[in-house]
C-alpha cells in the first residue's frame, strides 16, 4: 500500500488540490514570498513539498525546512483556509489576477478575501499615502476614492491608517455594480491590522477584495510593507500619491510604478506642511499633478489608451460587436439627426448621445461637442454601453 508522503500524513487533502500545498508551503516557519518562488520554480506544489520534507529540493539544500514539512498535516492546513474563508491562488490558476500575471514581483501564491478578478475588468488606481495624514490629506484621499468608485473605478490601496484607510472608506461608500475597491495588506488576512479598522476590511472584501501574500497568522512586520507596495503598483493603471512625507512610504509603491512604466500622479500640498513634502517632489521630478477626478480619470484615459487589451469587460464586448460600417447595410450612414434620443437618460447621456456619430467617434470629438469633463463622459458612455445605446472600443464609442 502506498504510504504519505513525509508531512501529508493525518486528514490529506485530496490528489491534484495544489492550494493546500502551497498554503503550507507559504506557513513554513522562515519562508518568505522570494524563498517560496524559488521553492516552487520548477515544481508543482506537492511535489515541492515532497522534496522539502524529504530534504532533497535543490532550492533548500541546507534542508532548513525539511523538519517542519514533515511535522506539518497539510490537510489541517487545508481546513484552516476553508475555515477562514481564504482563497488560495497560485498564478497558473483561475483567481489570480491577470494584471500580475508576469509582473516581475508576481507572488507565486496569493490569498484573497472577496473577489480578486474584479481589479482585472475594470481600470484600476492606487490611492497611497502617509498614516500620519493631515485633515487635508484624508479628505482629498476620500473624496478621490468615492468619487473614482463611482465612475467604475477599482480603487486599490493598503488598508494602513490615513490616506489608504480614507480612501477604503470613500470608495466603499460605492458597493456594487460600481465600486469595488481593492486591498493589498502585509498581514495574514486572519489578523486585521490596525485592529480598529476590523469593520472596514470587511466592507472591502464584502465589495471587492482583500489580498496578502502573507499565510494566516503572520502579524504586522515593518520590512513586508515595502514589499506589498509592488503589489499595490502592479495591480493599478496608474498610482496617486494623496500625501506623503518626503521619505515616507508611498515612494516605495511610486517608485514600484514608475519601475513598471506605470503612471505616477501626486496631489499637491502647502510647501509648509511636512505631510505633503513628498508630493511636492514628486511633483517637481514631473510626476502628474493631480486636483481632482478628473485629473486622474485622464491619466487612466491615456494609460490604458496604451494597453487597449486590458480594457473592462464592457467595453471589450462592445468592442466585439461590428461597428456600423462592418455590418451588413453599416456603409450607409443612418444620419445622426434620424436616431431618437435614448428614452430616461440624463442629460449628460443626451448630449453624449448627440455628440457620437454612427461610425466610431473618438473622446476627443466628444469632449469637444459636449463641453462635459472626462469623469462625466465616461460615466455616459459606460450607462450607454449597458443599455446597448452605443457601441464602444479603445479610445472611441458609435452609436448601436
Amino acid at each position: 500500500m502506498t504510504q504519505p508522503a513525509p508531512g501529508c500524513e493525518g486528514s490529506q487533502p485530496p490528489p491534484g488540490e495544489a492550494a493546500a500545498f502551497a498554503a503550507a508551503l507559504a506557513g513554513l516557519p522562515g519562508m518568505t514570498p522570494a524563498r517560496l518562488s524559488k521553492v516552487l520554480d520548477g515544481f508543482t506544489p506537492a511535489l515541492a513539498w515532497r522534496a522539502l520534507a524529504a530534504g532533497a529540493h535543490p532550492a533548500d539544500r541546507g534542508r532548513r525546512f525539511a523538519s517542519a514539512a514533515r511535522a506539518t498535516d497539510v490537510g489541517a492546513v487545508a481546513d484552516a483556509y476553508r475555515r477562514a474563508g481564504v482563497r488560495v491562488l497560485l498564478r497558473d490558476t483561475a483567481g489570480y489576477p491577470a494584471r500580475l500575471v508576469g509582473d516581475r514581483g508576481q507572488p507565486a501564491v496569493l490569498f484573497a478575501l472577496g473577489d480578486p478578478t474584479c481589479v482585472d475588468r475594470r481600470p484600476s488606481v492606487a490611492l497611497v499615502g502617509t498614516r500620519s495624514a493631515t485633515h487635508y490629506g484624508r479628505s482629498v484621499a476620500a473624496e478621490l476614492g468615492g468619487e473614482l468608485a463611482a465612475a467604475g473605478v477599482v480603487v486599490v490601496s493598503g488598508l494602513a491608517l490615513g490616506i489608504d484607510a480614507a480612501a477604503h472608506l470613500g470608495a466603499s461608500r460605492h458597493p456594487g455594480r460600481r465600486g469595488e475597491p481593492v486591498a493589498v495588506v502585509g498581514t495574514g488576512l486572519d489578523v486585521v491590522y490596525p485592529s480598529h479598522q476590523a469593520d472596514l476590511w470587511r466592507a472591502v472584501a464584502e465589495a471587492g477584495a482583500v489580498l496578502s501574500e502573507a499565510p494566516l497568522g503572520t502579524p504586522p512586520r515593518p520590512r513586508v510593507f515595502p514589499a506589498r507596495n509592488r503589489i499595490i503598483a502592479a495591480l493599478s493603471d496608474v498610482v496617486v500619491v494623496v500625501e506623503c512625507h518626503l521619505r515616507g512610504g508611498a515612494l516605495y509603491t511610486a517608485e514600484a510604478a514608475a519601475r513598471r512604466g506605470i503612471p505616477v500622479g501626486a496631489v499637491p500640498g502647502s510647501v509648509r506642511s511636512p505631510a505633503s513634502s513628498g508630493c511636492n517632489a514628486l511633483l517637481a521630478d514631473g510626476c502628474t499633478p493631480i486636483r481632482d477626478v478628473a485629473d486622474v480619470l485622464a491619466a487612466v484615459d491615456l494609460a490604458r489608451a496604451e494597453r487597449p487589451a486590458s480594457w473592462p469587460a464592457t467595453i471589450l464586448r462592445a468592442a466585439r460587436c461590428p461597428r456600423p460600417a462592418d455590418a451588413p447595410g453599416g456603409g450607409q450612414s443612418r444620419g445622426r439627426a434620424a436616431s431618437a434620443a435614448p428614452v430616461a437618460a440624463s442629460e449628460e447621456e443626451r448630449r453624449v448621445w448627440e455628440a457620437v456619430e454612427d461610425h466610431p467617434t473618438t473622446l476627443e470629438t466628444i469632449l469637444l461637442r459636449t463641453g462635459l469633463s472626462i469623469a462625466a463622459v465616461a460615466m455616459a458612455c459606460e450607462a450607454l454601453l449597458e443599455r446597448g445605446q452605443l457601441h464602444g472600443g479603445p479610445g472611441w464609442w458609435s452609436r448601436a
